[in-house]
């Protein structure tokens, strides 16, 4: 007969969960994990056995089990084997969640320990592929220990909560979404939040990449930032910009003066000092590569937030589908990579063109290009607009329109800021101002 001694990390767990079975076999129906996470092979068998009677509406008890695992695997005195099994545990159904958090552990523990091996037999002949396939394979791991069965007391439990949070954060003067460091803005849709895919469609030179940059420098949060139009050194000079307060103008053109010097340098100083992201300028970079680096930077940096520029010059998977089955793709690539990572995506759009020959041009949500999917997708929805792109005799100078078209959360409505295209610099209207 074959030997079986009871050495494996983490069996008493599993030795105690198999025995709270074989007493009753509803708890089957309550280890909230699948049954191949379970390190003995031999306690493995019985638990499959049993779950594959049950389904046939065969009681599992310890005489059946073993008539059908001496059938399936011979070689072994099932029957005996249930016995010492069962023999001297001491384990409580109340308890049972607890045993499971163990095996869920030690199946993490043998799973992270496997890829680790993985890449260093492999890191020396693949390098980054090796240890890219390695963050996304223990990204993986950790969602799938993440549970998505909830029953009617653990959801009334979760709005609970989230709600005490909230109304704490709100009586101690601030919120549980990331800031948008927008005052009007933050009071209509609370913050960014995990999970949600936020897109802000604008048409060109309206400075939606200047707002972009504003929320992620505003929201005092770790962020990564996928740059696919422009350049890191554009991206470094405008973050400058705006930190500083310095002319982006005179930035490019070299002509900056001792005083904008010394702007320049307490903005590139409070960036290295204060700012913590990471950003990707890849030109051509795909919706599966985004997914990928997200993950990492998540897993490596643990941003809290990712922001993307933009989403139609995303490239899809497959360049032969039709211009809005790409950007489907890529918008619902985005959507699920902020649930998968828990942390708020948000997304530059374009516009067509169509809006400008409308009297009024303001960009509504059926005027993102290519992608009536956005509107499904997207949590929230906020279009940028500035009247004196298009009236130069506008009163509205310096004056730049959010439009919240979209808000899953709250509101809808437009949030008037201050533009000051010098610096880039987007900020709350002050009363009076304008």
């Amino acid at each position: 007969m074959e030997s079986m001694e009871f050495k494996h990390s983490g069996f008493e767990a599993e030795r105690t969960v198999a025995m709270l079975t074989i007493l009753d076999n509803s708890v089957l129906a309550e280890i909230d994990l699948p049954l191949g996470w379970f390190g003995n092979e031999h306690i493995r068998a019985v638990l499959e056995t049993a779950s594959s009677l049950n389904s046939q509406g065969v009681p599992a008890e310890p005489t059946t089990i073993a008539e059908r695992l001496s059938d399936s695997r011979p070689g072994v005195d099932w029957m005996s084997y249930i016995v010492d099994l069962c023999r001297n545990v001491i384990g409580h159904r109340n308890s049972l969640n607890s045993y499971v958090d163990v095996i869920r552990s030690e199946y993490q523990r043998r799973q992270s320990q496997t890829i680790a091996q993985r890449l260093i037999a492999d890191v020396a002949d693949e390098g980054q592929n090796a240890v890219d396939l390695a963050i996304r394979e223990l990204m993986d791991l950790n969602m799938r220990n993440r549970s998505y069965d909830y029953d009617a007391k653990a959801v009334v439990k979760a709005g609970i909560e989230y709600t005490e949070k909230a109304f704490e954060a709100a009586q101690n003067g601030g919120q549980i979404g990331i800031t948008t460091g927008l005052s009007d803005l933050d009071k209509a849709t609370g913050g960014f939040h995990g999970s949600d895919l936020v897109v802000i469609p604008a048409r060109p030179a309206m400075g939606k990449t200047a707002l972009m940059l504003n929320l992620a420098l505003n929201s005092n949060a770790r962020f990564g930032v996928i740059s696919s139009e422009q350049g890191v050194e554009q991206m470094g000079t405008r973050m400058i910009s705006i930190q500083g307060q310095v002319s982006g103008a005179r930035i490019r053109n070299g002509s900056l003066t001792d005083e904008d010097w010394r702007s320049f340098e307490v903005g590139a100083r409070t960036l290295l000092n204060n700012a913590k992201f990471h950003l990707n300028d890849d030109p051509v970079i795909t919706i599966g590569e985004i997914q990928r680096q997200a993950r990492k930077w998540k897993f490596t940096h643990d941003i809290q937030i990712l922001f993307v520029d933009y989403i139609q010059r995303i490239q899809p998977t497959d360049s032969r589908l039709a211009k809005h089955a790409q950007v489907e793709e890529v918008t619902r690539g985005l959507k699920n990579l902020a649930r998968e990572l828990n942390i708020p995506v948000v997304a530059l759009a374009q516009v067509n063109r169509e809006c400008e020959k409308r009297p009024d041009k303001r960009p509504g949500m059926g005027d993102i290009a290519d992608a009536s999917i956005v509107e499904k997708e997207a949590d929230s929805i906020w279009t940028l607009y500035r009247d004196e792109v298009y009236n130069s005799d506008t009163h509205d100078q310096g004056v730049a329109e959010i439009n919240i078209c979209k808000n899953r959360h709250g509101p809808t409505g437009a949030v008037r800021v201050v533009w000051d295209g010098k610096c880039f610099k987007f900020r709350d209207i002050y009363r009076g101002e304008v």
